[in-house]
This record gives structure tokens, sequence and C-alpha cells, in this order.
């Protein structure tokens, strides 16, 4: 088998180029006090494996990634770091509008295909959000949103290595939408490897950035941060299951 196709290869690159972008998801909204038990819950029949894998993504965080975000944060100025965002978010659309149709929401799809046309010829590649400006919403729609759609339970919660929280539906549809996105494959079949890691380095970075600060709210106020962050982030995933609009959370919109 040609190096390029190699499973290893294909693995390790898929797998940062969605880096945080549907586990950390979870942690852009607050923990609601006011919320019923049933609607945070999950099952977590692997909590003693997935106790450990969160150590060890805690300890990665106190050690590298928060410290890399923090100088990312105070030496990059806020204008770059705005644009970075606009463009990880305007890359992800295709995929964004390819599970809108599979919902059947054709009228959301053609919004989304809207928002990608204006915000990558206006907005030079999507470095300025121009479709915002004209009022029109940023929709994120995951697999995991629409196996959710067609009625799949998301299953055991699961704390992977790095990638952080998640659920068994949700990693399924983390594979789906790496497999549906369109520059993915373009950059595989064309041995541009550059294209998959730039894009990963800018998602990852971009996610910690925008999440830093409420991750170490949680911290702080949290007896349990294990159960904290399961709590934000099955708020967070059915908040988007239920499509309810990212301009009312009380934290960035990172999806």
């Amino acid at each position: 088998m040609p190096a390029k196709y190699s499973f290893a290869r294909m693995f390790s690159v898929a797998a940062l180029v969605g880096l945080l972008s549907v586990p950390l998801a979870g942690c852009a909204m607050n923990p609601k006090p006011g919320m019923d038990q049933d609607e945070t819950a999950i099952s977590d029949p692997l909590e003693p494996v997935n106790r450990v894998t969160f150590a060890f993504n805690e300890m990665l965080d106190a050690v590298l990634f928060t410290p890399l975000t923090s100088i990312y944060h105070n030496v990059v100025p806020e204008v770059a770091r705005n644009a970075v965002h606009n463009v990880v978010d305007n890359l992800k659309s295709p995929v964004y509008m390819a599970n809108e149709l599979l919902q059947g929401n054709v009228k959301d799809a053609g919004v989304v295909a809207r928002r990608f046309a204006t915000n990558t010829v206006l907005g030079i590649g999507g470095i300025v959000d121009v479709a915002a400006k004209q009022g029109v919403k940023y929709q994120p729609e995951d697999f995991g949103q629409t196996l959710a759609t067609w009625g799949v339970d998301s299953g055991p919660y699961i704390v992977w290595p790095i990638l952080g929280p998640s659920s068994l539906r949700d990693s399924v549809g983390f594979a789906a939408d790496i497999a549906m996105d369109p520059l993915y494959w373009y950059a595989q079949n064309t041995d541009r490897d550059g294209i998959n890691q730039g894009r990963a380095a800018a998602t990852f970075i971009d996610t910690k950035d925008r999440t830093l600060d409420v991750m170490q709210d949680l911290r702080r106020n949290s007896g349990d941060m294990y159960k904290a962050l399961q709590s934000v982030y099955v708020q967070r995933r059915k908040a988007l299951v239920n499509d309810l609009e990212p301009g009312k959370q009380s934290l960035p919109e990172i999806e």
C-alpha cells in the first residue's frame, strides 16, 4: 500500500483535523443550576477508565496546553485570533451543510451555503465573518447531532485522550464528519499534509483559547471537575441537538 494511504497516517491526521472541535464544544456554556438532574445525566459505565484519562488530560493541560494557550492569547492580537477562528469555522461549512441535508433541513442547508459563499468570497477566504454582519446566523451541525435527530441514543460517556469528553454517538459522529469533509480528502489524496496539519493546529489553539476562561472557572468552582465537565458537556450537546441559538449562550460559541 502506498505510504500516503497508510492507515496510521490517515488516522493520525484525521484525529488532528478534528481535534477538540466536537468534545470541547461542551465547554461553551455555563452549567445551569436550575436544570433537572435527568437533563444533565448520561450513562457512565466506563467512569473508572474515564477518570484516569481525564486526569491525564488535566496533566497535559497544566504542563503544556494552558501555558501555550496563554502565550497565544497574550502575544497574538485579538484581530488575528478572530481571523483564525473565522477561517476555522468557515472550513467546517461543507460538513455543516451535509448534516443539515441529512437532517432534512434543506432551508438551513441553504443558509450554511450562503454563509460559506459570502465569507469565502467577500470575507477573503473566511478571514472576515461578513455573513454575520449581514445577519446570516452561524449554524453548527455535526453528525452526532444528525444521529440524535434520527433517534439514536447518546450511549455511554467517553473521555478520549487529548480529545476530551464525548459519547459513543458523538464519537461515531466525529469519525463520520471527517469522512464527509472534502478538504480533508483533497489534502489526503494530493499528498498535501500541510493543509490538514495547519488546520489541525489552528483548530486546536482556537478551541483552547476560547475555552480557557471557562475551564479555569470550572476548576476553581467545582468540587469534582470530572463531573462538572461531564455536566457541561451534556448540556451543550443537548442545546445543539435542540438547535438553541448560539447567541443566547453565556460563553463563546466554538462548535
